[in-house]
């Protein structure tokens, strides 16, 4: 069972507390957990990467307004949502504070921030986020509970998919344009090969490309290439898989709402990419 704490009331015209997430993943939560309690907002737009996120006028209000406001932390991804959260008047929830974080070598940002793509660390996300809808909303503490719990249970279950469905594969290694698998590679004993970094902004570099071709040419990595689903993505990675004639397959980073999909949907299909491309049986 979820723990509970009962130190605030919860707020918000309509009788529901208002929950900001500063992207599509920490919003899901909330909104599967807080169900009618909760006032969701995602300040993430559709077909913008999380990395890339700025807020107008009206998000930076929702941000200093909103009863629970939940950031992955203060590590740089998003710099202006980390910047209106240090003047939020609710409660801001760093939802990795209790992760071990991989690190960076890349400037301005502290650690990966990609824990979302693994389900086992995702359980943990639920958990914290529960209880402070619980903290903010005391009320609702059963409810809280109860969907939390479930949610954990769904992410157990895609757990236990991911174990079984990696299990036995011929590959281990894997090229990804968005270096975004580093935890779900630890999680089931696999290990990403980046064309870009944890933030692709730019065109990768000649050795980047000659890296990433070789791992794949001399036998090291899979035969595909696995590509974000973002524009540039899908053009770096089918011009990477054309060069050394293999298949290149979408691996969703669910840095944004991929309606008409939804978390658990990517990630099943995430894992039958990788099934396919490493040569699960």
């Amino acid at each position: 069972m979820l723990g509970a704490a009962c130190t605030q009331a919860a707020s918000g015209a309509s009788g529901r507390i208002d929950v900001v997430g500063a992207f599509y993943p920490l919003a899901w939560v909330a909104q599967e957990v807080g169900g009618p309690r909760v006032n969701v907002v995602d300040l993430t737009p559709p077909g913008v990467e999380a990395h890339d996120t700025n807020l107008s006028a009206r998000q930076v209000a929702d941000v200093e307004n909103a009863d629970v406001v939940l950031i992955l932390g203060y590590l740089g991804f998003q710099p202006q949502v980390e910047q209106a959260a240090r003047q939020a008047s609710g409660r801001v929830v760093e939802v990795t504070r209790q992760i071990t974080l991989r690190p960076s070598q890349e400037r301005g940002l502290s650690a990966d921030p990609h824990v979302w793509l693994d389900p086992a660390l995702m359980e943990n996300i639920v958990q914290v986020v529960a209880r402070a809808l619980v903290i903010a909303d005391p009320g609702g503490t059963a409810d809280y509970q109860a969907r939390g719990d479930r949610v954990v249970r769904q992410l157990a279950s895609l757990d236990q998919r991911y174990r079984a469905g990696l299990q036995g594969c011929r590959f281990s290694q894997f090229v990804t344009t968005h270096e975004a698998f580093g935890y779900l590679a630890d999680q089931y004993g696999l290990q990403q090969i980046g064309i870009e970094g944890l933030t692709p902004e730019a065109e990768p570099s000649a050795q980047q490309l000659r890296t990433t071709e070789d791992a794949i040419r001399s036998g090291k990595a899979a035969p595909a290439v696995f590509y974000e689903e973002t524009a540039e993505g899908e053009r770096i990675g089918k011009t990477v898989a054309g060069a050394v004639g293999a298949p290149a397959l979408p691996l969703g980073t669910l840095e944004f709402d991929p309606a008409p999909g939804n978390y658990m949907s990517v990630m099943q299909a995430n894992l039958a990419s990788l099934r396919k491309g490493l040569q699960c049986p």
